[in-house]
């Protein structure tokens, strides 16, 4: 590598650093600057198609959910991305039609290159601010995976997926445990795998009490995700110690948390 290679991406370290250090201390950024981030996100799916632990995101949760999701669901997905969740859902045969919801114009894009063509009944939809445009207890189901780490106001977010869920309806909802949040700053910084952009991980204590404050209560919730590499010894090894870790060791040390939450039946 000659010196100017390696000034240029000590200068990318930096710059990456500089909007991590952002992040970390400011937390009212807008949903126009989260959509600004993921428009630049070239690569997404190229990068999560090689990481183990993006595609279990959906499998998980399909696990702790299928006991109680009922047929010909109404779903949100939102921040739905490049539609993989919408997809998954349609493969399980629950969903009659789904809203896929996002902030970027480039994640809506190629969600709409992966979805045109199959026989599935969905609208994408964009907002840019967290008054979603649906009327109140709209759907019979919300999935959202790895979003709520990206609202600059979580409390609004978990409002807003309340009051367009039915009354019974159920969420899924998936985030990072906190306790990673150092190894994705150093992953952004030195560029082993793409920025999150705007985030601010949340402890289980206040995801628990964001539930509460909003009529939803928890059904099934687990962590997992000890050792997220794509190497196929160590994803047999981390498949072996989510099997014989005990679920509150996990809810410590694992990565991904999950959630299968329920709409009370009284909430207007």
């Amino acid at each position: 590598m000659d010196s100017h290679e390696h000034g240029f991406k000590l200068a990318g370290s930096v710059k990456r650093a500089i909007q991590e250090y952002k992040y970390f201390t400011s937390k009212n950024w807008t949903i126009k600057e989260v959509g600004d981030f993921w428009d630049s996100a070239a690569g997404y799916d190229d990068i999560n198609e090689a990481t183990y632990s993006y595609y279990r995101r959906f499998t998980n949760s399909w696990n702790l959910a299928k006991d109680f999701v009922k047929d010909n669901m109404i779903m949100l997905d939102i921040q739905g991305r490049t539609g993989k969740g919408t997809e998954f859902w349609f493969q399980n045969g629950t969903i009659k039609k789904s809203y896929l919801v996002d902030f970027s114009d480039f994640l809506l894009d190629i969600s709409r290159k992966r979805l045109e063509g199959l026989n599935h009944v969905y609208e994408l939809v964009k907002v840019l601010d967290y008054n979603l445009p649906f009327d109140n207890a709209f759907f019979d189901f919300v999935a959202t995976y790895e979003t709520i780490e990206h609202m600059g106001d979580p409390g609004s977010f978990t409002k807003e997926i309340s009051r367009v869920l039915k009354p019974g309806g159920l969420i899924v909802l998936t985030c990072p445990n906190i306790l990673w949040e150092p190894l994705h700053w150093l992953a952004a910084i030195f560029n082993i795998h793409h920025s999150e952009g705007p985030h601010n991980f949340l402890s289980r204590n206040k995801l628990l009490q964001l539930f509460n404050d909003n009529d939803l209560s928890v059904l099934k919730e687990n962590t997992t995700v000890v050792l997220p590499f794509n190497n196929k010894t160590l994803i047999s090894i981390n498949e072996k110690l989510e099997e014989i870790l005990p679920q509150n060791i996990l809810r410590l040390i694992a990565l991904r948390r999950s959630f299968v939450l329920r709409k009370s039946i009284e909430s207007n």
